[in-house]
């Protein structure tokens, strides 16, 4: 995997570019996440074609592509963030201009199908991008948590950041773990494997969550993870938000329990769980490909980040 590549440290006012590389946009949503970043004293630019419409995409593969790719050559910008997910990104990364992203210092953030972008950027380039919330879906939703502001701006703007997690069912004795904070959407995850756009992650702390799928689903994409190598080579495995994952009647009911169970069984290292990240209000922001410390104790374990950022003000006095 290339060195790694940070992006800027943010800093307000900022200018953030709204994209949208995925499903359909919600526009009033949209609309009402530009009143909440302008009425914070943030500047707003979107992209082209973001109210287009094409099949289940905001717009052809051209356009989206095409809108992504102007506000990453846009200097004026200092924050990329996706304004849904859905599916589309799969069908842009053989298009990329992947020269361009390693150049950029921009902030890069979104989740759910943006993982392919997260991870993409990460394999090709080592740009280190950014897990987190979205506009139309986390800033337009007319009710914004406070906890996710908590979470994301000070992260965005800090050298390090942190999350503690209480009540975590597990029973490690405490420990610390370093290693590399990487992951996204488990769907997406192993959809990428065996593709250049899957980074080579050694040794890392990997977060997945997921959505709408069956128990039996999501441990069958785990052991997809497991037989490709993945699963052994990292230390720690991080279980965020799986919403909907709940098993259809009519069979045995398969739970998330018993695939949390089936996964301490398999992997060596700490399997845990109650993340607060996923398709959920609460939600942090999580670095991917930044550096991760875990420290696990009695029912609880904290993760803090850091190597994630850097101060562009200063690069630009030092050069």
């Amino acid at each position: 995997m290339p060195a790694l590549r940070l992006p800027r440290r943010f800093s307000a006012p900022a200018t953030i570019g709204i994209f949208a590389a995925s499903g359909i946009v919600d526009i009033a949503a949209n609309e009402r996440a530009v009143a909440y970043f302008e009425g914070l004293g943030h500047r707003v630019v979107i992209a082209p074609h973001v109210a287009c419409r094409w099949r289940t995409f905001a717009g052809t593969d051209e356009e989206r592509l095409d809108g992504f790719h102007q506000l990453l050559a846009d200097p004026s910008i200092d924050v990329l963030m996706q304004v849904r997910g859905g599916y589309g990104w799969s069908r842009l990364l053989h298009r990329l201009d992947y020269d361009a992203i390693a150049a950029s210092d921009k902030i890069i953030v979104g989740f759910s199908d943006m993982t392919a972008l997260n991870l993409a950027a990460l394999s090709r380039t080592g740009r280190v991008s950014f897990a987190g919330p979205m506009s139309a879906v986390d800033f337009g939703n007319g009710d914004v948590a406070a906890f996710m502001e908590a979470h994301f701006w000070p992260l965005l703007a800090g050298a390090s950041h942190g999350i503690d997690v209480r009540g975590s069912d597990h029973a490690y004795p405490p420990q610390l773990i370093a290693g590399t904070i990487w992951g996204g959407n488990l769907s997406l995850l192993t959809h990428l494997v065996g593709t250049p756009y899957f980074p080579a992650i050694d040794g890392g702390i990997l977060f997945v969550e997921e959505l709408a799928e069956e128990p039996y689903a999501v441990e069958r994409l785990f052991f997809q993870l497991y037989h490709a190598g993945i699963l052994p080579r990292q230390h720690a495995l991080v279980l965020a938000d799986f919403k909907h994952c709940q098993p259809a009647t009519g069979r045995y009911p398969y739970s998330m329990n018993e695939v949390v169970d089936t996964l301490r069984k398999l992997l060596p290292y700490p399997v845990l769980t109650g993340l607060p990240f996923g398709h959920v209000r609460e939600k942090i922001t999580l670095p991917v490909g930044g550096h991760g410390t875990l420290r696990i104790a009695d029912n609880s374990y904290r993760l803090d980040f850091s190597a994630y950022n850097f101060d562009s003000s200063l690069a630009r006095i030092a050069h």
